[in-house]
């Protein structure tokens, strides 16, 4: 008799390869690009974005680890223009003392929680680091608006303590955390600042396009672990969308948020998503399979650096839940080494030993 969790596996292996497909099949845009919704914008660089650059001293705090460990820090951080030199860093020793950590996963993860948790190694690692951690699960087929009530629930049930949090937040898990942050201010301010993992800032293209077929395939496809979606999940994804929500709600957001940018060379892009990535590439070939590298900095944020990583690889170790499937996944990367790096420089940023 097969085990529970092979059970399990069959249906998500089945949907992870028909989604695949799906994504992959589905090339044809399905938006007017020049309807009355789109909002207009401008590409410019960094510092006129008003975005704080901290690649140097994060690129320090990530190589520090991986020489440690042997690694290449070359191979993890892509080193781009005006990135500038990195200052000698002495790592404080205190940091579990002041700050506390917390994730939030991204579209779908909640469906997939059993077999390939987001972050979970690195929360083993920060825990073995006298780290408090928390996972706040949201619904992994949740509108932002009910996914920022169930965070203010999260929130809520959190024991009292005097240390604030670092949260990171990542994929649509930044959409999310940001909403929650503008409706619950009272709760959000137990927050320090949200690093963005991969965060879809500005949405993508792809739910533009994919939107219809999504409704039709796949919101209400049987998952293990996550109720069905109505497709506000993915509207709410939609470019306009997020880019109309930040014009409303940007003054409610006065926290610090850091960026890690989600920017594989092509040879590390999964064959699972390369069906979206060469569909992104028609726009940008900067792309991590599922977001344009410049939809994930937030304006008036702060950049901590751009991971040769993939948009699963950067957060999810798929190959290891799933080994069978291990070929079409490129996820390989020091996750902890980059969540310990960005605590580091975000604690230094923030300039306080206190907690607020």
């Amino acid at each position: 008799m097969p085990s529970a969790q092979a059970a399990t596996r069959a249906p998500l292996r089945a949907f992870t390869l028909a989604a695949a497909a799906l994504l992959a099949g589905c090339a044809t845009p399905t938006v007017d690009p020049y309807d009355a919704s789109v909002v207009p914008v401008v590409l410019t660089g960094i510092a006129d974005a008003g975005a704080r650059d901290l690649r140097a001293p994060c690129r320090e705090a990530v190589c520090k680890r991986l020489t440690a460990s042997g690694g290449a820090c070359s191979d993890v951080l892509l080193q781009l223009a005006g990135e500038g030199d990195a200052r000698p860093a002495v790592t404080p020793g205190d940091l579990a003392q002041r700050y506390r950590i917390a994730f939030v996963p991204g579209f779908l993860s909640e469906c997939f929680d059993r077999l390939a948790r987001p972050f979970a190694g690195t929360e083993k690692v920060l825990c073995s680091q006298s780290f408090t951690v928390d996972y706040f699960q949201v619904p992994g087929r949740g509108s932002t608006a009910e996914n920022a009530r169930r965070l203010a629930a999260h929130f809520a049930a959190l024991e009292a303590d005097p240390r604030p949090i670092i949260l990171f937040a990542y994929s649509k898990g930044l959409p999310d955390t940001l909403a929650f942050v503008a409706s619950y201010p009272l709760a959000a301010k137990r927050i320090a600042a949200v690093v963005s993992v991969a965060g879809a800032f500005n949405g993508s293209p792809l739910a533009d396009d994919l939107l219809p077929h999504y409704r039709k395939w796949v919101a209400a496809f049987p998952l293990p672990g996550c109720e069905v979606g109505t497709g506000e999940e993915l509207h709410d994804l939609r470019r306009d969308v997020r880019l109309a929500w930040w014009q409303k709600n940007r003054q409610a957001v006065t926290l610090p948020i850091f960026s890690l940018v989600a920017a594989p060379r092509p040879e590390q892009i999964s064959p699972a998503g390369l069906g979206t990535y060469r569909w992104l590439a028609k726009i940008d070939p900067r792309n991590d399979s599922k977001l344009l590298w410049y939809d994930q900095i937030v304006p008036g944020g702060t950049l901590l650096g751009y991971v040769n990583a993939d948009h699963w690889g950067v957060a999810i170790p798929i190959s290891e839940a799933l080994p069978g499937l291990a070929f079409m996944f490129r996820d390989k990367v020091p996750r902890a080494a980059l969540v310990e790096a960005a605590i580091e420089v975000v604690a230094e940023s923030l300039g306080s030993s206190a907690p607020r």
